[in-house]
């Protein structure tokens, strides 16, 4: 697979492919994974939205025209000044309790990459990349990836991924999580990086999703 570089990062595009025409390893080459699969469904983090109803409303004589929201023993807490008319207050606890569902959504996920990432380099690479990385590895989903799926730029252990992949199969995520992963510890597109790449029982199902989603986008009028 061709990559681009860009400021030391290695990126993965829209364009190339993740697939590579080398030789797989045989039955007696192939590492040892896990007996079992890798977690799916199991594995997502499902943040729901708080239901508004539930929310409790505290006033304040300390306020006077700001509210504030958090997190409580379980509960959402919105608090506002007594003053306050209820149709500023709906409007409030909307706002205030979006942003915290946003929050929450947000640190979930980030928690969730970091965990996958885990099992992939567990399963599949002989040894632990993030562990081992000479500064900490961070994994992030970003907006301003539109050219590419996935990015890692080894020397500050920055691993970020297109947010547009958030709702695609999991192999599909994984497969580029995998690819970032391995950059880690192989900065280029070596036959020693596909030796490890090919060893993604997905790989060529997640190649052919993100090269059909690619065409897609490229035709759509």
């Amino acid at each position: 697979m061709s990559s681009h570089e860009l400021e030391g990062s290695i990126v993965l595009s829209h364009e190339t492919l993740i697939l590579r025409n080398v030789p797989h390893f045989d039955s007696a080459q192939q590492p040892t994974l896990w007996d079992e699969p890798l977690d799916s469904d199991d594995d997502v983090l499902v943040i729901e939205n708080t239901d508004l109803s539930t929310v409790e409303i505290r006033r304040s004589s300390r306020r006077k025209k700001s509210a504030a929201a958090f997190r409580e023993n379980g509960k959402t807490v919105v608090v506002v000044p007594a003053r306050m008319s209820a149709r500023d207050i709906d409007s409030f606890v909307k706002e205030l309790v979006g942003r915290l569902d946003a929050r929450d959504h947000k640190t979930a996920s980030i928690e969730n990459l970091e965990r996958r990432a885990a099992q992939l380099v567990a399963r599949y690479l002989d040894h632990d990349v993030i562990g081992k990385h000479h500064v900490p590895v961070t994994i992030k989903w970003v907006t301003n990836q539109n050219s590419r799926w996935g990015s890692c730029t080894p020397a500050d252990g920055n691993i970020r991924l297109s947010h547009r992949l958030r709702d695609m199969p999991t192999y599909v995520i994984d497969c580029v999580l995998l690819h970032e992963l391995i950059h880690l510890a192989v900065p280029d597109h070596s036959d020693k990086f596909y030796g490890f790449m090919n060893r993604f029982e997905e790989l060529e199902r997640a190649t052919a999703y993100l090269a059909g989603y690619s065409h897609a986008e490229q035709n759509r009028s």
